[in-house]
């Protein structure tokens, strides 16, 4: 059964000189332990759609569903903080904070305290590959394969059961691209985690449970 729906999603938004279509009656359905694949070409939508998936948004029209209640019937501040991670194309680690501490930060909203937020943190750390000796390094001291390794492990400290990624290999080379596609994959089949991923390499996209592809705003 889903864990996440959109049922007949619309989002249109107003430019000085215009009114944008951004998506046009989307329809799909996620699954935990699956991962995902969106893709498109630029301004197809795709990124407009993952937003309204992680709840940063509700529909102008139509319904984004997680376990079947509308997320604009949630608080979705509180919603988020609980259900959902996101990873960026940039990795949004926090520069003044270790990779351990990076890792931990959603322990440490939740008041958590930190010596067992910390320990959490090292676990996940080291299961996306993170080496012990690199856990008190500051982002600008890994390399973006390995700054991206710690923004999953960010997620999965997290807990999260929807975990997005817009765009997470586009700063990283062809191996690390692939490495951290095997771990998303890894992790939603061994984690029955719910793994949605925007990417314009559809050599990686096809190595998904499913692909979607959004074509002006309309699943194609």
């Amino acid at each position: 059964m889903p864990i996440l729906t959109a049922e007949q999603v619309e989002y249109t938004y107003q430019t000085k000189y215009q009114t944008i279509y951004a998506l046009r009656g989307v329809d799909c359905a996620f699954e935990a332990g699956q991962m995902t694949a969106i893709v498109g070409s630029s301004g197809s939508g795709k990124t407009t759609l993952l937003s309204l998936l992680a709840g940063l948004d509700v529909p102008t029209k139509g319904a984004i569903r997680f376990q079947g209640q509308s997320t604009a019937e949630l608080d979705r501040d509180a919603w988020r903080l609980e259900n959902v991670s996101v990873i960026y194309q940039n990795f949004n680690l926090f520069a003044h904070l270790t990779a351990l501490e990076n890792a931990a930060y959603p322990l440490y909203l939740q008041k958590r305290p930190r010596k067992e937020a910390e320990e959490e943190a090292a676990a996940q750390l080291a299961a996306v590959g993170i080496q012990p000796d690199q856990f008190g390094r500051f982002p600008r001291m890994l390399s973006g394969g390995e700054q991206q390794r710690v923004a999953i492990a960010r997620a999965l400290t997290a807990g999260s059961a929807l975990i997005l990624a817009d765009e997470p290999t586009g700063n990283l080379d062809e191996e690390n691209s692939q490495n951290i596609f095997t771990i998303l994959h890894t992790l939603a089949r061994e984690r029955e985690r719910c793994v949605i991923v925007v990417t314009h390499d559809m050599e990686l996209a096809m190595q998904t449970d499913c692909t979607l592809r959004i074509q002006s705003g309309k699943i194609a």
